[in-house]
Protein backbone atom coordinates (compact mmCIF):
# COMPACT_ATOMS: atom_id res chain seq x y z
CA UNK A 1 0.00 0.00 0.00
CA UNK A 2 1.49 3.11 -1.30
CA UNK A 3 1.50 5.79 1.61
CA UNK A 4 0.31 8.68 0.56
CA UNK A 5 0.54 12.63 1.86
CA UNK A 6 -2.50 12.60 4.11
CA UNK A 7 -1.24 9.29 5.82
CA UNK A 8 1.63 10.85 6.53
CA UNK A 9 0.04 14.17 7.72
CA UNK A 10 -2.10 11.91 10.07
CA UNK A 11 0.96 10.09 11.65
CA UNK A 12 2.73 13.10 12.18
CA UNK A 13 -0.26 14.49 13.76
CA UNK A 14 -0.87 11.08 15.66
CA UNK A 15 3.17 10.80 16.75
CA UNK A 16 2.91 6.99 15.44
CA UNK A 17 2.17 4.69 13.00
CA UNK A 18 -1.43 3.60 13.49
CA UNK A 19 -1.60 -0.04 12.32
CA UNK A 20 1.36 -0.46 14.59
CA UNK A 21 -0.38 0.73 17.72
CA UNK A 22 -0.55 -1.11 20.68
CA UNK A 23 -3.17 -0.69 23.30
CA UNK A 24 -1.45 -0.09 26.47
CA UNK A 25 -4.43 1.63 28.21
CA UNK A 26 -6.08 0.10 31.48
CA UNK A 27 -8.01 -3.04 31.54
CA UNK A 28 -10.75 -1.53 33.71
CA UNK A 29 -12.58 1.35 32.46
CA UNK A 30 -10.37 4.76 33.71
CA UNK A 31 -11.77 8.40 32.95
CA UNK A 32 -8.34 9.93 32.99
CA UNK A 33 -6.98 7.76 30.42
CA UNK A 34 -7.13 9.69 27.19
CA UNK A 35 -7.60 7.84 23.41
CA UNK A 36 -4.70 9.19 21.67
CA UNK A 37 -6.98 8.71 18.12
CA UNK A 38 -8.91 11.81 19.78
CA UNK A 39 -6.56 14.34 18.44
CA UNK A 40 -8.55 13.35 15.30
CA UNK A 41 -11.39 14.73 13.34
CA UNK A 42 -14.22 12.25 12.15
CA UNK A 43 -13.11 12.34 8.73
CA UNK A 44 -9.69 11.53 9.44
CA UNK A 45 -10.58 8.50 11.72
CA UNK A 46 -12.82 7.59 8.76
CA UNK A 47 -10.16 8.43 6.24
CA UNK A 48 -7.98 5.33 8.31
CA UNK A 49 -10.35 3.02 8.53
CA UNK A 50 -11.69 3.32 4.44
CA UNK A 51 -8.68 2.88 3.79
CA UNK A 52 -6.97 0.09 5.56
CA UNK A 53 -4.68 1.78 7.89
CA UNK A 54 -6.06 0.80 11.32
CA UNK A 55 -5.28 -3.21 10.55
CA UNK A 56 -2.89 -4.35 12.33
CA UNK A 57 0.05 -5.88 10.45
Amino acid sequence: MAVDKEYERICKKLGFIPSEYKYDGPIEEDDTWVNPFSVLTVEENDYLYENGYLYQK
